[in-house]
């Protein structure tokens, strides 16, 4: 489903230039849970900002079900993330001034699809991810993990082919987190939905099925995995290498 290939990149600070990504080569396939871990520096973030066309490489390309989004215009790439791949960030994102049914509703709404078939999807996913009662809120008047919830409801509301990730735990508490991973990890296994997520957290990464290690814009190791919350002690020594 994905297929990266040589890929590289790099950003002039100043009066240098910093490889971030140096020939990266990896394979996803369809219904995979993939964490991507690594050294903080290590190409995380960038990389999966450019499978979700949001940033460019210098060079190689990024196929998702044979198509090279970075061959698309602007126009065509907007259109082709809207309708194939969900965002969920650490800072959740929202619009303040609208609330949670509104949040979820906004791609459904920038495609101008009919209202009545918005308002069942929004309610069926309101209801799938646990906040039922919480339409008429503001994000103000949510937790850190309701407002988490709503992300990924807005991810999945124009059902994609592909979630992306970035740290969803990361400014949760052990306990919220927790109740987030299990969510995706459901949502994983029961839609069949291809998941990268970028995390730092041991704990997370070993919710998802195989866990990509990068280090100096490489990858160091690839690795599957049996069972979430299995594997943490491999998962540790495997990032004490990495930092070794």
């Amino acid at each position: 489903m994905i297929n990266v290939r040589n890929l590289k990149k790099s950003y002039q600070i100043s009066d240098d230039r910093y490889q971030v990504l140096n020939d990266i080569n990896l394979d996803v396939s369809k219904g995979e849970f993939v964490s991507i871990m690594g050294p903080s520096g290590s190409g995380k973030s960038t990389l999966l900002n450019i499978l979700g066309g949001l940033d460019t490489p210098d060079s190689g390309e990024v196929l998702i079900n044979n198509i090279n989004i970075d061959s698309l215009n602007d126009k065509k790439k907007t259109l082709f993330r809207r309708e194939n791949i969900g965002f969920i960030f650490q800072n959740y994102q929202l619009l303040h001034n609208m609330t949670v049914e509104e949040n979820i509703s906004m791609p459904m709404h920038a495609d101008k699809i009919n209202k009545n078939i918005i308002e069942k999807q929004v309610k069926d996913i309101i209801d799938a991810v646990g906040l039922k009662g919480k339409e008429k809120n503001f994000p103000s008047q949510l937790s850190g993990g309701q407002q988490q919830r709503v992300s990924i409801a807005r991810a999945l509301i124009m059902n994609p082919v592909l979630i992306l990730a970035d740290e969803p735990t990361g400014n949760l508490d052990r306990k919220t987190g927790t109740e987030v991973l299990k969510l995706l990890s459901n949502l994983h296994r029961n839609n069949h939905l291809t998941i990268l997520m970028v995390t730092h957290d041991i704990y997370a990464a070993s919710y998802s099925d195989r866990i990509i290690l990068l280090k100096d814009g490489h990858v160091e190791m690839d690795v599957k995995h049996e069972k979430e919350g299995e594997n943490v002690d491999l998962i540790t020594n495997i990032l004490e290498k990495l930092n070794s």
